[in-house]
């Protein structure tokens, strides 16, 4: 069952939800800290309207979640969807894709123009379940990684 997240339980079980998710991209970013843990973010936007968090439930337990974070660019309103994260034992069963019909629906009641993700390269699948809900690239940001010299 989907439904939009407004109590702080359920906000802090998405938060250990988004701390998986971070956990999750270390495969595609070996700068992410493996030991960060996300802790009391999801309170703190649940309470603005224009922000949508959404989990689904089984059987009361959090299993997934979406988050739509309210932005202005240019005078441009939309959303960006800031996580989604789907427990592994659940993937592969339309959660996700379940979630993010359900965000879209109520975001278009927001008269937004834009909804953008941002999404490593090499995660080939979030790219291409995007791709599947019409998302297109439409910019690159690129890294080079360099070693430190430690001069003493």
């Amino acid at each position: 069952m989907i439904y939009r997240v407004k109590d702080e339980t359920d906000a802090s079980k998405c938060d250990e939800l988004l701390t998986k998710l971070i956990h999750d991209e270390k495969q595609y970013d070996d700068y992410i800290n493996e030991k960060f843990i996300v802790n009391n973010y999801f309170v703190n936007v649940i309470n603005d309207d224009k922000n949508i968090l959404l989990c689904y439930k089984e059987n009361e337990k959090v299993i997934g979640y979406i988050y739509f974070k309210y932005q202005i660019q240019e005078d441009k309103k939309g959303y960006l969807i800031d996580g989604l994260y789907v427990e592994s034992n659940y993937r592969n069963k339309g959660i996700a894709k379940s979630l993010i019909n359900e965000g879209l629906k109520i975001a278009k009641n927001y008269n937004i123009d834009f909804i953008d993700i941002n999404v490593m390269s090499k995660n080939k699948l979030a790219i291409k379940l995007y791709e599947s809900f019409g998302f297109e690239i439409f910019s690159f940001k690129m890294r080079k990684k360099i070693k430190v010299n430690h001069i003493v």
